[in-house]
């Protein structure tokens, strides 16, 4: 399994970050987004994708990636330059899918026929990240034979769930990715906001 990870700009400053992790038999993917308008939202979703990497091992369920995010959590709301963000949380193993989030990024299960799965729809979209005070809500989803997508809501804002299924059912991970951030661009070739796209592909 070979996920892909994109970003680009839409603000001046690209606040978003993403993080793939091959651990053994287990991939570890996250994206963050930090918070735009807040003083020091970079350096809070760089600390989220870096509590992630320091934790690799820890996070052999739903209720460790929760932990994980909790400790992320008060590491971040106590740094004194850090803001907010949210932070989406995979750990692909062989049998299933698992994590947790806070915020408003998103992770996707899409079959390859069957109907999208949106795994973190449960989650809390504030308080973000540094707040203090966060609800991580975890998840966990048998493997299915498709592609697993990870975003930042300067995707999911922006198009329709129709054309980002589309896309990452009719192209291989490294196009799809791709063109999913084609799909927000304006004519002008502008970007609404930052956007961290993974793309990964499933096999039962």
């Amino acid at each position: 399994m070979q996920p892909i990870l994109l970003t680009a700009a839409g603000n001046p400053e690209n606040q978003d970050r993403g993080l793939v992790i091959h651990d053994g038999p287990k991939v570890v993917l996250c994206v963050a987004d930090g918070a735009g308008g807040l003083s020091g939202g970079t350096q809070a979703a760089n600390m989220a994708v870096e509590l992630v990497r320091q934790n690799v091992s820890l996070m052999s369920n739903a209720d460790f990636c929760v932990e994980v995010l909790r400790k992320m959590d008060a590491a971040v709301a106590n740094d004194q330059i850090a803001g907010e963000t949210t932070c989406a949380l995979a750990i692909v193993t062989p049998e299933e899918i698992f994590g947790a989030s806070v915020g408003d990024s998103s992770i996707w299960l899409i079959p390859e026929t069957s109907a999208h799965a949106e795994l973190t729809r449960a989650q809390q979209r504030k308080p973000f990240i540094g707040f203090g005070s966060v609800w991580p809500v975890p998840y966990r989803h048998p493997m299915q034979r498709g592609s697993l997508l990870l975003a930042t809501d300067g995707l999911f804002k922006y198009t329709s769930a129709e054309r980002i299924i589309a896309t990452c059912r009719e192209c291989p991970p490294e196009v799809a990715a791709q063109r999913l951030i084609e799909l927000v661009r304006y004519p002008s070739g502008a970007l609404p906001d930052d956007v961290t796209i993974i793309v990964s592909p499933l096999s039962a």
